[in-house]
C-alpha cells in the first residue's frame, strides 16, 4: 500500500463517536490515525471494560478458544480478506517488506490457532476446565483460576504479531483488556479485534486496542488506577516510567529489551555443513529485521573444524547477500540510515588501522556483518548487523557474557550436540533462560518461558477452596 490511512483503534460498543483523531505518518504517504482520548474518555472506557467482563467470565474457555482460533484461520487463509488487509497494512506500518509481512504473520498466526491455545492452557494448568469453575486438584482442597478484571497491556511495536499474543492471554484468562500497541504493532492486533467482534457479542464489550503516542500523551491516572495487572513490552526507561505512575498495589509484569546471542561449535562448520549453517544462521539474523528479542545479535564461532571463523564469515556475508533477495529487507529511516553509515564508517577505519576487523555489508545498507577477533561483547541496534566473534572453546562464553547477564535471554546454538546441555548450565550463570536452534530461535513456542517464567505468570490467581473439618 502505497498511500492510504489506517484506524489504529478499535473499542468497545458505548464508547461516544470519536470526534478527535490524531494522526502521524509512518512513510511517505501513509498515516495512522488514533483517538484523542481525554480523561472522561478513558473513564467511560475503563467503565465499559470492567462492566463487560461479566461476559467473558460466563464465556466457557472452550468457546473462547473456538472464537480466537477461527480468527486465527482467516488470517492463515490465503483468499481471506483479512490477511490481505493484513499483510498491506503491515508493510507501511511495521517497516517491513511484503515477503517479511508474510513470513511473520505465517509464522505467528500459527501460534494463535485453536490447537495451540487448548495445548498451550492444557501445559499451564492441570486442566482448562479449571479456568471456568472448581476443579478437585488434590485430597483437601478444588481450585480455581480467574483472571484480573482488568489488563492493561502496553506493547513496543518493535515485532509485529507480539500485541495479539498478549492481548490472546488476557482473553484465555477471562480479562477484559485494553492493549496500547507500539507504532511498529498496530495493524494486526487491531485486525484481530474487529474480526473477534464478529465472533461474538462478549468480544464487543471486554477487548479494547487503541494507539496513541506514548512520549506525547500519558496513560493517565484513569486507566492505571483500575487495571488488575499491567503488563509492559520495551525498554527500561518506558517500564521504569509506567512502574512509578502506576499505584504500589497494582502487578507490574515486565518485558525489557532483550540481546541475542549466536553460538556456532566446531561439528558445524566442516567443508560440507559450512553453507548450511551459514543459511540457518543468516535466516535467525533476518528474521523480524533483527528486531526481536530473539534475534542473534553477536554471534561466537568455535575453532578448530574444518573451515576457521575468519573464512566462515565470508560464507555467512554471502549467506545474508542471497537471503536479501529472497526475504528483502524493510526500507531505512533517515536515523536508521545515518545508524548504519556511522556504524560502517566506524568498522572501515578500524580495518585500516590493521586490527583484524573486517566488514562485509550489503548494497542499500540491507545487512552488515562484521569479524571482529576481540572477544569482548559487541552489538549494534542496526538492522540485520551481526557481529562475529572467534572463540577457542564454546564453554568460555558464559564469562564473556557475564557483563550483560541482565539483558540476556535466547542463545541460539548450532553443532556442539552432545556439550549442548553443559553449555546451557553454564550459561545459566549469566541469566540466559532459553537455548535453542538458529530455526527455531525466532519462533518460541506459546508455551515457552518468556525470560524464564510462564507466558501468564502475574495475569491471574488461584483460589483454593478447602475442604472443611470441623
Amino acid at each position: 500500500m502505497s498511500t492510504g490511512v489506517f484506524d489504529a483503534y478499535e473499542l468497545p460498543d458505548g464508547v461516544r463517536c470519536l470526534q478527535m483523531l490524531n494522526s502521524v505518518n509512518v512513510c511517505e504517504g501513509f498515516s495512522v490515525r488514533y483517538p484523542s482520548l481525554d480523561d472522561s474518555d478513558k473513564d467511560v472506557l475503563v467503565k465499559l471494560l470492567i462492566e463487560g467482563n461479566a461476559a467473558i467470565k460466563n464465556m466457557p474457555v472452550s468457546e473462547i478458544i473456538q472464537a480466537i482460533g477461527k480468527v486465527a484461520k482467516r488470517f492463515m487463509d490465503k483468499d481471506d480478506p483479512l490477511r490481505h488487509e493484513a499483510l498491506e497494512i503491515m508493510v507501511p506500518t511495521a517497516g517491513v517488506s511484503s515477503e517479511m509481512a508474510e513470513t511473520i504473520l505465517a509464522g505467528m498466526s500459527a501460534d494463535w490457532t485453536g490447537e495451540k491455545l487448548t495445548e498451550l492452557l492444557e501445559r499451564e494448568f492441570a486442566s482448562p476446565a479449571i479456568l471456568d469453575c472448581f476443579q478437585r486438584i488434590d485430597s483437601g482442597r478444588s481450585q480455581m483460576a480467574y483472571g484480573f478484571t482488568f489488563n492493561l497491556t502496553v506493547g513496543s511495536g518493535t515485532v509485529p504479531g507480539v500485541g495479539v499474543t498478549a492481548l490472546i492471554r488476557a482473553l484465555l484468562l477471562k480479562s477484559s483488556i485494553l492493549l496500547k500497541p507500539g507504532l511498529g504493532d498496530v495493524a494486526l492486533p487491531v485486525l484481530f479485534a474487529r474480526a473477534l467482534r464478529e465472533e461474538s457479542e462478549v468480544f464487543r464489550k471486554c477487548l479494547a486496542v487503541a494507539y496513541w503516542d506514548g512520549d506525547k500523551e500519558r496513560i493517565g491516572d484513569k486507566i492505571l488506577d483500575k487495571a488488575g495487572v499491567v503488563v509492559v513490552y520495551g525498554s527500561q526507561e518506558t517500564i521504569r516510567s509506567i512502574r512509578n505512575q502506576i499505584p504500589k498495589t497494582t502487578d507490574l509484569v515486565a518485558y525489557g529489551q532483550r540481546l541475542g546471542v549466536g553460538l556456532v561449535g566446531r561439528e558445524a562448520l566442516s567443508e560440507m555443513e559450512a553453507l548450511q549453517t551459514a543459511q540457518k544462521v543468516a535466516m535467525s539474523i533476518s528474521t523480524f529485521d533483527q528486531k526481536g528479542c530473539v534475534s542473534p545479535q553477536v554471534l561466537y564461532v568455535e575453532q578448530g573444524g574444518e573451515v576457521a571463523p575468519v573464512d566462515w564469515v565470508k560464507v555467512l556475508a554471502s549467506a545474508m547477500d542471497e537471503l536479501e533477495k529472497q526475504l528483502p529487507s524493510g526500507a531505512l529511516s533517515q536515523q536508521e540510515v545515518i545508524g548504519v553509515q556511522q556504524l560502517r564508517a566506524a568498522i572501515e577505519l578500524k580495518q585500516l588501522a590493521g586490527t583484524g576487523v573486517l566488514l562485509y555489508k550489503g548494497t542499500h545498507k540491507s545487512w552488515t556483518v562484521i569479524f571482529d577477533p576481540e572477544l569482548s561483547l559487541k552489538w549494534s541496534d542496526c538492522k540485520r548487523a551481526v557481529y562475529v566473534k572467534p572463540i577457542a572453546d564454546l564453554m568460555i562464553a558464559k564469562t564473556l557474557l557475564v557483563d550483560s547477564e541482565n539483558c540476556l535471554q535466547t542463545v541460539a546454538i548450532v553443532g556442539a550436540v552432545s556439550r549442548k546441555e553443559n553449555i546451557a548450565a553454564s550459561l545459566t550463570q549469566v541469566g540466559v533462560t532459553r537455548v535453542t536452534s538458529f530455526r527455531q530461535a525466532p519462533w518460541p513456542k506459546p508455551w515457552w518461558h518468556h525470560d524464564g517464567r510462564s507466558v501468564f505468570q502475574g495475569l491471574f490467581k488461584l483460589i483454593d477452596v478447602e475442604d472443611i473439618i470441623d
